[in-house]
């Protein structure tokens, strides 16, 4: 086995494969360097814009259009390596939690998307709440527990 796919777990690797195996449309152990990003979020990661170029040298550092698996996984190394822990995540949603309830208004979270750190852009954030709307209560807070289970990659829980 590979170092860079030895160093994930056995079922993170087997769900990294899926991904992959799904993406090499000509079944031949590669998938086109303009999927990189794509299959980078599918196994976890989210990586900002301003990254994927490194993700896509990282996986094709020839520039053949294409990476096999063994380079697929040096760059889910590479994507990873940036991804906070669950504690770390907590840690963040708290700031705006001052009163330790378990949850924040979506406009607080958006305040700070917006102006702290790597600025996501509109587009960005309005996915980013889509994809929290399972995490409201009845008053439209969040509740970060929930959403912080969802967001860390599973090898970071």
């Amino acid at each position: 086995m590979s170092k860079f796919v030895s160093d994930f777990s056995e079922l993170v690797t087997q769900n990294f494969k899926k991904y992959f195996d799904a993406y090499d449309r000509d079944k031949i152990g590669r998938v086109q360097t303009t999927d990189i990003p794509t299959l980078v979020r599918l196994c976890g990661a989210t990586p900002l814009e301003t990254d994927l170029d490194l993700l896509r040298t990282t996986a094709d550092p020839d520039e053949r259009g294409s990476c096999d698996f063994k380079a697929f996984c040096a760059t889910m190394k590479l994507a990873f390596q940036h991804c906070v822990s669950e504690v770390e995540a907590k840690e963040a949603f708290q700031v705006f939690d001052v009163e330790r309830k378990g949850f924040i208004a979506p406009h607080e979270l958006r305040l700070f998307l917006t102006t702290m750190g790597d600025a996501l852009s509109q587009e960005e954030i309005n996915a980013f709440m889509e994809d929290l709307s399972s995490e409201m209560d009845m008053d439209g807070n969040i509740i970060y527990s929930d959403a912080i289970y969802k967001m860390t990659p599973e090898m970071y829980r």
